[in-house]
């Protein structure tokens, strides 16, 4: 089976990267333009940069349209096909509020690249709460949206499920939590358990066989060690301790005290930042062999300050590929003169997946069974399917942290769904 892309188009002309091919015109546009949820944007329109969240200015609340009223632009347009991009604009944090901008930011991006004048985005706000937006995905299957995108948070997610359910409306969604998934329900994020599995799988085609992991008490730490766990006893490998530990730096030491000589070649380590610097050094000096030890990672390890230091080089983990990324996040910088979050690509994966079904007919393009497609589709964080219970599965590359804090692939990622390991 072969990857089907959306990021660029499999033209002659389109065998540059999409972003040489669409990005040639200057980008000469006002700075701080106000956006309402109740706009919508064709396909086709250049993007325009906001002010960012580094030059102090606060994210645009965007405010839904009442229930029945249609969004400007969108009279005597029946034959567009409309998608919905459900984010918390006006939540009470401000980094949420943010993160829903920046993803809004990323949507516009898809559109344009997309090149696509058939379709349009209806953006509204679900207030951060279950029952806004439970009202905002009511309005926008009122003003004909097929497509719901987002929204973030599973609180919100759970609120916009039986709405979209109840006139089989499919929603593609950000959230992490895996509870809000299936019926429906898709899940386009970034999930542990599938960095978990790739790095463990890698580790044991390298030869390693009896494993260890350092566990924070944490949600994230369980479904990490339930992840692992999984993928080392499915392989018929050896788990030869598993210790948990209070996410705090006192806490490490005695945790690690507890499994240093148990005989491992290869540890688990689901943590990152400050506590994961701290923990390099004492697994160094406490382990028997330490050499000998291979460290492995998730994402969280994706982090310049953290492939900097000294006891961790050689460790493994796992992430997308990043040649697209970078270019993403480069085009994305001088549109909006901030770097985007991590998740920002979600939302222009999401909104060129949607504009590649939304090629189809009107009843058969956003079905469940397009969307879970097994051939998969190719973005901006590589290649990805929905599995039919509503998890995404992923091309991930797996990293090596060199000297000097430098990363060199160790395995890339795969291309498509037929490459070893799928």
């Amino acid at each position: 089976m072969t990857t089907r892309p959306f990021a660029h188009r499999l033209t002659a002309r389109a065998t540059r990267p999409f972003w040489q091919t669409l990005w040639t015109i200057a980008l000469v546009v006002a700075m701080g333009a106000t956006l309402s949820a109740c706009e919508t944007f064709s396909f086709g329109s250049k993007p325009t940069p906001r002010t960012s969240e580094t030059q102090g200015s606060r994210p645009v609340a965007v405010t839904p349209t009442q229930p029945g009223e249609a969004p400007p632009g969108t009279q005597g347009n029946s034959g567009q096909v409309k998608v919905a991009l459900l984010l918390p604009f006006s939540h009470p944090d401000r980094n949420a509020r943010y993160v829903a901008q920046s993803l809004l930011n990323a949507a516009q991006m898809a559109m344009f690249d997309m090149g696509s004048r058939t379709m349009m985005l209806l953006p509204r706000d679900t207030n951060g709460t279950p029952e806004g937006a439970a009202a905002a995905a009511n309005d926008a299957i009122n003003s004909g949206a097929e497509l719901i995108l987002g929204p973030l948070l599973a609180a919100d997610v759970r609120g916009v499920s039986p709405v979209a359910r109840a006139k089989n409306v499919p929603v593609i969604a950000f959230s992490t939590d895996r509870t809000v998934a299936g019926d429906g329900v898709f899940l386009l994020s970034f999930l542990p358990e599938t960095e978990v599995t790739r790095v463990v799988d890698y580790a044991i085609a390298q030869g390693r066989q009896r494993f260890a992991a350092l566990v924070p008490a944490t949600p994230y730490g369980q479904r990490a060690e339930e992840a692992f766990s999984a993928a080392v006893t499915s392989a018929g490998r050896q788990i030869v301790a598993v210790q948990t530990y209070q996410p705090n730096p006192q806490a490490l030491e005695p945790a690690i005290n507890a499994i240093a000589k148990t005989g491992f070649d290869a540890i688990f380590l689901p943590e990152g930042g400050a506590m994961l610097r701290s923990m390099g050094p004492i697994l160094l000096v406490k382990t028997p062999n330490a050499s000998q030890v291979k460290l492995l990672g998730t994402g969280l390890w994706d982090d310049p300050a953290v492939t900097k230091e000294a006891s961790l080089i050689g460790g493994w983990y796992s992430m997308p590929p990043q040649d697209q990324r970078q270019a993403f996040a480069t085009r994305y910088q001088q549109l909006y003169n901030a770097r985007p979050p991590r998740i920002a690509s979600l939302a222009y994966d999401a909104v060129a997946l949607a504009a590649t079904l939304s090629r189809g007919s009107a009843g058969h393009r956003f079905t469940r069974e397009a969307i879970s497609d097994p051939n998969g589709f190719s973005g901006i964080d590589g290649i990805f399917r929905f599995l039919p219970n509503g998890f995404t599965e992923r091309g991930l590359a797996v990293m090596e942290i060199a000297p000097n804090g430098q990363l060199v692939v160790a395995s890339p990622a795969a291309a498509t769904f037929q490459a070893p390991g799928f």
